[in-house]
């Protein structure tokens, strides 16, 4: 810095960023990246190689998140507990979840830049992708003594208006559109449930995740989350019925629809309830969200209700989010009709049409038992699965949750859900954690001469393609490893395959056919940026796993346990040095893996007996 001069900021908005840099960064400036967007970091890097080194957060992002989650929970929970209602419960701020929205992200960023900015006394440049976080930046900025260059087009804020409203209308058209192509598939493929009473025992309706799987030539219906659960409620004499959540599907709603109706399952579609004004209130509850406005909320000196306000806005009309929270109002119909229904069962995630489905249980269906079923990982870094202190009393709940494993019954305790609502059940999803198990020695000594890495991806493209990046670096000159990439639902594999090529990646296979367990048994070890059941299912079946923490992003760790030898890392040469020490692991002879491996199977997942599966009646 120049003697006399006040030191520098400049904030640089992501898109435009390419042409905005030459201009105003210098040779004493310091230059930060500030998004989850990992290929447009590398082609940022790429570009600006040799002139100036653009740094993301690394470790920083998880030490500052791990350092500030309890007041970012407060934070968010306060909000929740001012602006509680029906509506605002039926949007993504207010599920907590920080993978379904960007706000945790910004908040993390902004403490992030604070940090930078108190600790290193240089000017600096910060690449953001939200004008809330600009604006957070500059206001701490300016009080800390820096003078503030924010390189936003001028224009930027009538324009992004107007597309926004213009979104807005795009949005209403497609949930319209949406809503008559599922109404006439649904008319047309289904017949709608009429009979008012049940002679059965009980009457039980179950919410789940209905995904194309629905398309297979079986006739016998398996839930994807809830495993043969209703079949073996039929066989105690229950009446079940499956209210449907869509997700993943590539073909038409009338396929779905066809192929629902060759199955021995049935199916309680809202569809066959919902009026017109049905519609129209969804649409409106989206609207009453997007609409709110968040007043001034000061958060580590800082008023940070901008970047509350700029989700909202973002956010609104949420298409996806207003098609499933439509079977809320379809409640109010079967209600209106006569139907009487004893219980509830639903996938428990935390996610946001969790909400407003428990509300709409309890307003119109007081008397019925509403019962979460946790089929899936928990994550110590996902706010929604966390409770602020106090939270319980305004944030809606289940009369029960029913664990797959005896240890999230613990960690949800920790995490202050009630504990008079927690209770153990059986793991109904993952039926193949219990085949094709081997030995310790039968693993290590399958290789051969070649050592395969499996790298499981999880929703996200930006993981995946910092995962393709680390572990190319940590096998440089380390012709030994093959790397086999088993991809996931969401992401398309030329979209991986182009950017394995962009990168210069050799030497990897998909691994996409056959089960996963059938993959690990020829497998060295597991590496994974998180967010997947996979390393549960790998630390249980005793192949190693090498946990890679995201540089600009939440770290997602299914697993909790602290005895593992493998600790959590973030960089390529830490990948390197894992790799070594599972080596000197496996050549010990000492079968820690292996021992590893039964503890975990025994505490995420319990195998469904009798005695368990009454929970649920």
């Amino acid at each position: 810095m120049i003697k006399g001069h006040a030191r520098q900021v400049i904030i640089v908005p992501k898109k435009g960023s390419a042409s905005i840099l030459p201009t105003v960064i210098k040779e004493n400036f310091l230059c930060y990246y500030l998004s989850d967007d990992y290929a447009f970091f590398i082609d940022l890097q790429d570009k600006f190689k040799g002139v100036v080194e653009i740094k993301n957060l690394s470790g920083l992002f998880d030490k500052t998140f791990q350092d500030m989650k309890e007041s970012i929970l407060e934070l968010v929970s306060g909000v929740n507990k001012k602006y509680s209602s029906y509506a605002w419960w039926g949007g993504r701020v207010a599920s907590k979840s920080t993978s379904a929205t960007p706000l945790f992200l910004n908040i993390v960023y902004f403490l992030c830049a604070k940090r930078l900015l108190q600790e290193q006394n240089v000017n600096m440049v910060f690449i953001v992708n939200s004008p809330a976080l600009s604006a957070c930046i500059s206001d701490f900025s300016r009080k800390q003594g820096y003078e503030v260059n924010d390189c936003r087009n001028q224009l930027y804020g009538w324009s992004e208006g107007l597309k926004r409203y213009l979104y807005y209308i795009a949005q209403i058209g497609s949930f319209t559109l949406k809503s008559l192509k599922n109404r006439l598939a649904a008319l047309k493929a289904l017949q709608p449930f009429m009979q008012k009473k049940s002679h059965a025992q009980k009457r039980v309706v179950i919410r789940s995740w209905i995904t194309q799987d629905i398309c297979n030539k079986s006739t016998e219906f398996k839930d994807r989350n809830f495993g043969y659960l209703p079949q073996w409620l039929r066989s105690r004499g229950y009446e079940v019925w499956i209210l449907p959540m869509f997700f993943n599907l590539s073909v038409s709603m009338d396929k779905v629809y066809a192929c629902m109706k060759d199955h021995d399952q049935a199916f309680l579609i809202p569809e066959h309830y919902l009026k017109i004004s049905d519609y129209v209130r969804a649409l409106f509850n989206g609207y009453k969200v997007f609409s709110q406005r968040i007043e001034e909320l000061r958060f580590e000196d800082v008023d940070v209700a901008p970047l509350f306000n700029e989700i909202l806005r973002r956010q609104g009309f949420d298409v996806h989010l207003c098609m499933l929270n439509l079977s809320c109002h379809a409640l109010k119909r079967l209600k209106q009709a006569g139907f009487e229904i004893d219980s509830f069962y639903y996938a428990l995630e935390c996610n946001a049409p969790e909400n407003q489905f428990v509300l709409s249980c309890r307003k119109y269906f007081p008397n019925a038992d509403v019962v979460g079923f946790q089929h899936t990982a928990f994550f110590q870094n996902q706010l929604a699965y966390h409770l602020a202190l106090g939270e319980n009393e305004h944030h809606p709940l289940p009369d029960k949750i029913i664990f797959s494993g005896p240890v999230y019954k613990d960690l949800y305790r920790k995490s202050r859900f009630p504990v008079g609502i927690l209770a153990d059940g059986p793991n109904l999803r993952f039926e193949s954690v219990y085949l094709n198990r081997v030995e310790e020695k039968d693993v290590q000594d399958s290789h051969g001469d070649e050592k395969r890495l499996l790298l499981p991806l999880t929703f996200s493209y930006n993981l995946a393609f910092e995962l393709f990046v680390k572990v190319r670096d940590a096998l440089r000159d380390m012709g030994e490893y093959t790397v086999y990439i088993r991809t996931h639902p969401l992401l398309s594999k030329k979209v991986l395959i182009k950017f394995l090529g962009k990168i210069d990646m050799k030497n990897y296979i998909f691994a996409d056919e056959g089960t996963m367990q059938e993959w690990l048994s020829k497998m060295y070890a597991v590496v994974s940026t998180g967010g997947t059941i996979t390393i549960l299912e790998a630390v249980s079946f005793g192949t190693p796993v090498i946990r890679l923490i995201p540089d600009n992003t939440f770290y997602y760790d299914p697993f909790s346990t602290s005895n593992y030898p493998l600790k959590p890392v973030n960089t390529s040469l830490e990948i390197r040095g894992q790799l070594q020490s599972i080596d000197e692991i496996q050549k010990s002879g000492k079968g820690v893996f292996a021992a590893i491996a039964k503890e975990a199977l025994s505490d995420y997942f319990s195998e469904p007996n009798e005695e368990n599966l009454k929970i649920f009646l």
